[in-house]
């Protein structure tokens, strides 16, 4: 009786929560708030990896519309594109060293990706708009999403009140014949988040999501090895490459307030970490509206009853 019990049980919410067949199609965006991590900036402390070195002060717009489609009772299936603005800026750390480089930049982010949603938790929302609770069981969930896209970007520095595209200018030698190789302005992301999404009515969820972006460049902020030889730069690029290869205070604050005299931007000194690969997140508020559709169950073994006839 209990083995049976189970399996009556299991074939009842098995019909039940074929709801989501009828809305597997949606459409949706999110507007939200984007943070970079990279060399530039950061925590007053010497670099550190993951959201240790995150500079909040330096949190830009962001904003994504998307496909979504629903491949099972807890899988979705999403193309998304994404825009995003981040920047840094070492005038933010008080860190003697990252400071006097005095390095910035801003880039605009244009990101389209495929992703899996999974839901590792869901909730039963009470019957809002005449259809049963028990159809509504998984309206609400917590979910894990992950997945595969390409970012192109383009770094860029201010000076004198104009903003100039870095990677043409070849900042750490790119363009000497003894320099380094140039990079490239696109990169592959895997994005990795988790997000809530909560269904307001038959048509309409919304929600929120945290989503960081693994890449495979360390350019996005035009920074990675060592300084190369700005009187070279300045010699063969001009005095606008030299200025945004080195534009160091050439000093730092002590404790009492004096500048005292500091060389860290030599030819050969570190100016970036070529070992750790930029990354940023999104952090969004989403909405997502339900395209209905029309989900008919298959048909069951009827079976008939026989019933003797009374002669009289």
């Amino acid at each position: 009786m209990i083995f049976l019990s189970s399996g009556l049980s299991a074939q009842y919410f098995n019909g039940v929560n074929t709801f989501w067949k009828k809305q597997r199609h949606s459409f949706g965006f999110g507007i939200g708030a984007a943070n970079f991590l990279g060399e530039l900036g950061g925590r007053d402390q010497i670099g550190t990896d993951f959201i240790y070195d995150l500079e909040w002060s330096a949190t830009r717009p962001a904003l994504h519309i998307n496909y979504r489609y629903q491949l099972g009772s807890r899988v979705y299936a999403k193309t998304q594109f994404a825009f995003g603005l981040v920047g840094g800026n070492d005038v933010l750390t008080e860190e003697i060293f990252r400071r006097n480089r005095n390095l910035h930049f801003r880039s605009t982010l244009y990101e389209l990706s495929l992703q899996l949603e999974v839901d590792i938790i869901q909730f039963a929302n009470s019957s809002r708009y005449n259809v049963s609770s028990a159809n509504r069981k998984h309206a609400s969930a917590i979910y894990l999403s992950l997945g595969v896209g390409g970012t192109k970007f383009n770094p860029k520095a201010n000076f004198n009140g104009d903003w100039y595209a870095l990677k043409p200018l070849g900042t750490e030698g790119q363009k000497q014949e003894d320099g380094p190789v140039d990079y490239s302005l696109y990169t592959v992301v895997l994005p990795l988040g988790a997000g809530f999404r909560y269904e307001l009515n038959r048509e309409w969820t919304i929600g929120a999501q945290l989503v960081h972006r693994v890449t495979f460049t360390d350019y996005m902020d035009d920074v990675s090895t060592n300084y190369f030889d700005n009187d070279l730069i300045s010699q063969t690029q001009g005095e606008l490459a030299a200025h945004f290869a080195d534009p160091s205070l050439g000093y730092y604050v002590d404790e009492s307030g004096r500048e005292l005299p500091l060389n860290s931007t030599f030819t050969g000194a570190q100016r970036g970490d070529p070992t750790d690969n930029d990354a940023y997140f999104f952090f969004t508020i989403n909405a997502y509206y339900k395209i209905q559709g029309s989900y008919k169950r298959g048909k069951g073994r009827v079976t008939k009853r026989r019933t003797r006839r009374a002669v009289f």
